[in-house]
């Protein structure tokens, strides 16, 4: 029995990586000013999804691993065979713009951890940026995936400043649960599509397919994949909870609203001390650094498949230059933007999560056509539980996010 489960777990070591790493990476620098403007609005009220948007996260990722194991194709691949170039061009335009976005919510957030610890930002923000492009272009598979996960360990960070406000767990999650007194707040439904919509990420579903084929999973180790989708699910939104319980014990309780991630690290230092602060701003820096990776890397992903380009970290510059190129002129251009003294994106962080939910029920779309097709799926078909559960997703999410718009629009309350 002990021999069983040791190489049960071994194997498991070997597949973990793509639902751990993207789940994780959707709470990147506007992941965590989302979480931390919410929470100051609304406390851990904000975090009322938390148990659906964490079945959604864990059954849509375990969807595109499965369809990455069995057609070794990302998602973008089975769009432009099956629905042809013009929808393909329409959708990478849409996800383009909301990536580019998050791009710059990350540069942003690095640029403000630096600002945070007193550093030579423009400098740092310049030399970052290059080491980045090099890095992601001069490594190979293997060694990003470790750098990825490393990176994790600056979440912990969250937890340690959840755990240094003290507060009093049963009131959390009653308060988190059964909020009270703000279910006609349209601004408060706003923020939860925006915190779905950086939890659940669009340019998510479209990375793990593209991870997974990189990482050339069989089919024999689908069921590890299936845990590490689930574990990293757990994770990322037990992360996201413990920055709402920091921010909602301090900011919220004594009603400072903030904009952004710098903003809510300032703000914490009076109220909770050095060492809170210390966490924040450390935290904010390991997620602008994964999500600054991350996400150009799953648009030129998308850009490669949806116009049949090579594009994997195993293949080297000459083979994958237009892959390579189109990661780095993302990043490029955040760097421009934000080498402007006065520009941070921050403030447009709920905006840009609040796109991002808006477009999961497109991606949807494309998950159950493929996912319960039998010529493509074979025996690893959509079960009915998933197809119901998506479905019932998309028309909520729909509902939510049309909703909340023209309630902004017409300033309802």
């Amino acid at each position: 029995m002990f021999q069983i489960w040791k190489r049960r777990f071994i194997v498991f070591l070997v597949v973990i990586g793509p639902g751990l790493i993207t789940a994780v990476a959707d709470n990147d620098a506007g992941g965590i000013a989302t979480y931390t403007v919410s929470a100051a609005m609304f406390g851990v009220a904000s975090q009322l999804l938390i148990i659906p948007t964490t079945i959604l996260l864990a059954v849509t990722q375990d969807i595109g691993s499965r369809i990455a194991v069995v057609t070794r194709k990302g998602l973008g691949d089975l769009i432009r065979e099956r629905y042809g170039i013009k929808l393909s061009m329409l959708i990478f335009i849409l996800y383009f713009i909301v990536n580019q976005g998050v791009v710059l919510q990350n540069i942003s957030g690095l640029k403000a951890s630096y600002q945070l610890f007193d550093l030579p930002w423009r400098v740092l923000l310049v030399l970052t940026a290059f080491f980045l492009i090099f890095f992601v272009v001069n490594f190979d598979y293997r060694r990003i995936q470790r750098i990825f996960l490393l990176l994790i360990f600056f979440y912990v960070s969250y937890v340690v400043a959840a755990v240094l406000v003290k507060p009093n767990w049963t009131g959390v999650l009653s308060e988190t649960f059964f909020p009270r007194k703000i279910a006609t707040n349209i601004n408060y439904w706003f923020s939860l599509v925006a915190v779905l919509g950086t939890t659940v990420t669009a340019w998510g579903q479209f990375f793990v397919t593209s991870y997974v084929n990189d990482k050339r999973l069989s089919a024999d180790q689908m069921r590890y994949e299936k845990a590490e989708v689930y574990l990293g699910a757990f994770i990322t939104n037990f992360f996201s909870f413990m920055i709402a319980v920091a921010v909602a014990q301090t900011l919220f309780a004594n009603h400072i609203a903030v904009t952004d991630g710098q903003t809510a690290a300032l703000a914490l230092k009076p109220l909770a001390g050095d060492l809170t602060f210390i966490l924040f701003a450390s935290g904010l820096f390991g997620a602008s650094i994964l999500g600054l990776t991350i996400v150009p890397l799953a648009t030129a992903y998308v850009f490669a498949e949806l116009f049949g380009y090579e594009g994997s970290l195993d293949t080297n510059f000459k083979q994958g230059r237009l892959f390579y190129l189109f990661f780095s002129l993302q990043i490029l251009i955040a760097l421009i933007i934000a080498l402007f003294p006065n520009v941070s994106l921050f403030q447009l962080t709920l905006y840009v999560d609040f796109l991002n939910g808006a477009m999961l029920p497109i991606i949807f779309f494309f998950l159950l056509r493929f996912a319960k097709d039998k010529e493509i799926m074979g025996h690893f078909v959509l079960t009915k539980f998933e197809s119901v559960f998506l479905r019932s997703a998309a028309v909520l999410i729909t509902i939510a996010v049309i909703v909340s718009f023209f309630g902004k629009i017409f300033h309802i309350v």
